[in-house]
């Protein structure tokens, strides 16, 4: 894909519904591309970003859940999921990401992303709208590493 392609895929997802085109245009000059392999580390999304997944598909992993529940975010292409500086919601030791060997995700630094917002309101509601999905994603986590917390503290027999 060209950058005219990306830019009509951007221009699709619901992040930039009623966003000029110019807009999503100087978001995509300013962000950068993120090439990756299979098992990356969290710090690949290390960043006070925004990233919209271009192609493929990244999922973060919890190694204290039992096979076949240990996946507790997955973002496939057109999703977009901010982090932040820390590595957002995933600080935990214990999650690992995941992403399919032809990935490939946009990361768009939040301070242009939060200049842009400035702009076009229609982007700051959209940006909420992306948040709120991402609050119940968050809460999943949290309940899972409460659940999980809870299992290690039990008392034997109890």
């Amino acid at each position: 894909m060209n950058q005219c392609d990306y830019l009509l895929f951007l221009k699709q997802l619901p992040m930039f519904n009623e966003v000029p085109l110019s807009i999503v245009e100087t978001l995509l000059k300013n962000g950068t591309f993120i090439r990756g392999s299979c098992d990356q580390s969290p710090s690949f999304l290390h960043s006070q970003s925004v990233y919209i997944v271009l192609k493929g598909s990244v999922r973060f992993m919890d190694t204290r859940l039992p096979e076949g529940s240990k996946t507790v975010a997955l973002w496939e292409k057109g999703d977009v999921f901010p982090i932040d500086e820390k590595g957002g919601l995933y600080l935990s030791p214990f999650i690992s990401v995941n992403a399919t060997s032809d990935i490939l995700i946009l990361n768009i630094p939040y301070y242009i992303f939060k200049k842009m917002m400035s702009y076009h309101p229609q982007l700051q509601m959209n940006f909420l709208a992306m948040l709120q999905q991402n609050v119940f994603c968050s809460y999943q986590l949290f309940l899972r590493y409460l659940h999980t917390s809870q299992d290690e503290n039990a008392e034997p027999g109890s």
